[in-house]
């Protein structure tokens, strides 16, 4: 919802009805990926009232195994299944197509795409270097004269690293300027989204969520940015250590960012304010301590 749209709530005024979902939505992304192979995973939400399917990924040169059944999650209504398979491969750089998800139910089929993705298997991506190794630079017409260039260039180099020397013994590299630790950046990013008027809910939702991710990510040192909600509550209530009520905090944050981005749920006037409550507590309880700390 727009900024206008939070005030004309406020205000009395009815709010404008939410965009209608789709029937099915499918999204894939890389996990873990070397020289050797690597992970794809997929995941598709779906309205329960059908069926969903999709094609096992196929790509040439590429050896891909289903690692085990789709992990099944319900989330505001929606079905959300995610799928991973691991893929190996000879050394070179691949495509992989978009996977496309099918939805059969009332309305008629439904189809879903990921987007392609690419993957270099052993080798640096195309274009990293800059230059392209098969254009050759064409025979000089004139000869160097290398005796003059070998004399002059001795003596020019004599005189800058002379003048360098000086220089650097006069003034040395600043340091380099101290990074903020993972508490301050990720709050600092959640003032700037929240107060964003440009933002909608679901890119807000979609957003908060990441950041929490990334934090639990980087500070509790597992992969919560590729993981499913469910996976990263099973994870935190494993740590004995866990500040006592983080648990339901994470779990109201990340249930209802969930609810705004897959189930198409409209955010309430509250939603916010308790995901950023949620998101401060939990940080200021978990967020790594320094000495000066008190």
């Amino acid at each position: 919802m727009s900024a206008l749209g939070w005030w004309l709530a406020a205000c009395g005024a009815p709010a404008p009805a939410p965009a209608p979902v789709a029937a099915v939505q499918a999204r894939a992304w890389l996990e873990a990926v070397g020289d050797g192979g690597g992970t794809l995973v997929v995941q598709v939400g779906y309205d329960p009232a059908g069926q969903v399917s999709w094609a096992d990924p196929a790509v040439d040169r590429l050896h891909f195994v289903d690692a085990g059944p789709p992990q099944r999650e319900r989330i505001g209504g929606r079905e959300v299944l995610t799928s991973r398979w691991t893929f190996t491969g000879a050394p070179g750089s691949y495509e992989i197509p978009a996977l496309v998800a099918s939805w059969t139910g009332d309305g008629g089929p439904v189809e879903a795409a990921t987007s392609p993705l690419f993957v270099d298997l052993g080798v640096p991506p195309l274009g990293r270097d800059g230059e392209l190794a098969d254009i050759e630079e064409p025979g000089r017409v004139w000869a160097i004269p290398w005796g003059a260039v070998a004399v002059g260039g001795g003596v020019s180099a004599l005189l800058l690293g002379g003048v360098g020397l000086a220089l650097w013994r006069g003034r040395r590299a600043p340091p380099p300027a101290p990074v903020d630790p993972p508490d301050i950046r990720v709050l600092r990013a959640w003032d700037a989204i929240r107060g964003d008027a440009s933002l909608s809910d679901e890119e807000k939702a979609t957003r908060l969520s990441g950041l929490f991710r990334a934090y639990v990510e980087e500070v509790l040192g597992f992969p919560a940015t590729a993981w499913t909600t469910s996976e990263i509550l099973d994870r935190l209530g494993q740590l004995a250590h866990l500040p006592e009520g983080n648990m339901p905090r994470a779990k109201r944050l990340l249930r209802a960012t969930d609810r705004v981005k897959f189930a198409g749920v409209r955010a309430g006037s509250d939603l916010f304010a308790e995901g950023d409550a949620d998101l401060r507590a939990f940080i200021g309880s978990t967020r790594p301590r320094a000495w000066s700390d008190t």
